[in-house]
């Protein structure tokens, strides 16, 4: 695999990014067989509404992972969102690692692991040493079950039947 290199996202990368975001959600959506279609829409009007963000408020920061000039994967450091921030007591100037996609294509070559580990230094090099994330799709949740380990919260049934919502809170002190 070629040099990848994280950087925080420029305007020029709104419409790759935009591509990458449609092309990995509705893969998920056909993997997880998902035939919700205004799922996928809200997703990405969620996605395209942290894109903004990131222009706009200095809090949200979306980075990309670049390889050769092409973004394969995207990936945000953000206040924690309404479903862990209303289920978890959560710290003052708390971060969310969120917005996860990784190009398709480049799944399962250690993009995701290299957008994790990078993540991880630029909390640290923030002088913080917690984050939380969370998933809904399965997938997801399988994931970063492997990576991150247990969960801190399970939400059984949040999205339906046999449907739940994860969230971990992970400190990266004690994980190193």
């Amino acid at each position: 695999m070629d040099v990848l290199k994280l950087r925080a996202l420029e305007q020029s990368d709104v419409k790759p990014l935009q591509r990458l975001l449609m092309d990995s959600l509705s893969d998920l959506m056909r993997r997880e067989r998902f035939e919700d279609a205004d799922l996928l829409d809200e997703e990405v009007a969620r996605l395209n509404t942290t894109i903004q963000d990131h222009f706009d408020d200095d809090f949200v920061q979306l980075y990309v992972v670049d390889q050769d000039g092409v973004i394969v994967g995207v990936g945000a450091l953000l206040p924690p969102n309404d479903i862990i921030s209303g289920h978890l007591e959560v710290e003052r100037d708390a971060i969310e690692l969120g917005s996860v996609y990784i190009s398709p294509h480049m799944q399962r070559l250690g993009v995701g692991q290299f957008l994790l580990e990078t993540m991880k230094r630029e909390i640290l090099a923030r002088k913080q040493h917690v984050f939380y994330l969370d998933a809904g799709f399965p997938s997801a949740q399988a994931y970063w079950q492997k990576r991150l380990g247990a969960p801190s919260l399970i939400l059984e049934h949040y999205w339906g039947p046999d449907a739940s919502h994860m969230i971990w809170r992970v400190d990266i002190k004690k994980r190193t």
